[in-house]
């Protein structure tokens, strides 16, 4: 029964360890993007990890695409951090704050304008703050270290491009399997929707381009995907379980080989455990997993209207910007000295209700 249902099991001790012994370790797109959101440190020490084991690495000409198609548009994302993280401290203000105080105009001893000098104050030395960073900012347009280092990895380890008569007939096969939600790729109809066949279909390129690769080599896979999507991972109550039980039976099926799928830090993690990159950083698994974690959180908060400052939303821009850059530590305490601000307001501005809750009820019992 095993055999028919392998997508639903562990994989054995003798299967992972052939895997790590002698497998080949293939790279998706997003797991290497995201050098660009490591800070530099991190950055180094995976990537002087992966040169350790270059012999064994490889990496679908798909990925290999998506990677040289979306780096510009990364690099644009963490260059657009810091007016990002600026507004959503002035949105906060204006939308949520500024609207309760314009309800007290005619109190006659709140002076509105002391709050909105303060707040005022703490905008301009968040706005300097983040210049300062910004200029610190590294400059990939025009001295991109990362690009180097990628193509020197992986020179003479990509994969072949699909003829273009196969990608038609990956094209037509895409369309049933979105429809019926088979994996992986079906979570990216939406978002890449007007953006070409190649790009919606870009997941199933990639894993039939694997599944080719091992029937020509004959050895076991590891794939790296920092893609988080349900049509790569089984998720429960919000946690990633394992991989997708119809990719791993699908690529057994095909090839007679299990596959694993790591994210990066679970990767890098096993690797370190069996000695096979010893000398990784564990800094390096902290905030590599950390990074991951916080990306699994993002989507909620990006698709509230306008983000506040609480316990919750702060961790806004800890997720989405890079840490390669962007100094939290002076971010944060600026965010902290106005969290306590905005409590004590809040504090005044229900005892200001209640006060006046109070004195409308005296009214009315005379």
């Amino acid at each position: 029964m095993k055999k028919e249902f392998i997508g639903f099991y562990n994989p054995t001790q003798e299967e992972t360890d052939e895997s790590w012994n002698k497998g080949i370790f293939c790279f998706d797109a997003n797991s290497i993007l995201n050098l660009y959101r490591y800070s530099e440190n991190t950055r180094n020490d995976f990537i002087n990890a992966l040169k350790s084991i270059k012999r064994r690495l490889f990496i679908p000409y798909q990925a290999a695409f998506e990677f040289h198609n979306n780096r510009l548009k990364v690099i644009e994302g963490t260059k657009s951090a810091y007016n990002k993280i600026e507004n959503v401290y002035k949105q906060n203000f204006d939308v949520n704050i500024v609207n309760q105080l314009n309800g007290f105009k005619r109190h006659p001893a709140l002076k509105l304008d002391s709050f909105k000098k303060l707040n005022d104050e703490f905008l301009s030395k968040i706005s300097k703050e983040l210049e300062k960073q910004k200029k610190a900012h590294p400059d990939f347009d025009s001295d991109d270290s990362i690009l180097y280092s990628v193509t020197e990895l992986f020179e003479n380890c990509i994969g072949n491009d699909i003829p273009k008569t196969e990608l038609r007939k990956i094209f037509e096969e895409g369309k049933n399997r979105y429809a019926e939600k088979i994996p992986p790729g079906y979570m990216d109809m939406d978002d890449k929707k007007g953006k070409g066949e190649r790009n919606i279909y870009g997941d199933l390129i990639i894993w039939k381009q694997l599944i080719e690769y091992t029937k020509k080599e004959k050895k076991p896979i590891i794939f790296v995907t920092d893609d988080r999507k349900e049509d790569w991972w089984t998720i429960e109550g919000g946690k990633t379980i394992r991989a997708r039980e119809e990719l791993i039976k699908e690529f057994y099926d095909l090839t007679g080989i299990r596959i694993l799928i790591y994210n990066a830090d679970s990767f890098l993690h096993f690797a370190k455990e069996k000695k096979l990159l010893p000398g990784i950083n564990e800094t390096t698994l902290e905030e590599i997993k950390d990074i991951r974690v916080s990306d699994e959180k993002i989507n909620s908060i990006i698709k509230l209207n306008i983000p506040t400052i609480n316990n919750r939303k702060t961790n806004y821009y800890k997720s989405y910007f890079p840490k390669h850059s962007l100094k939290q530590n002076e971010v944060e305490s600026l965010t902290t000295d106005y969290e306590k601000r905005i409590e004590e307001l809040d504090k005044l501005l229900k005892k200001i209700n209640y006060t006046n809750k109070l004195g409308k009820e005296e009214s009315t019992d005379e």
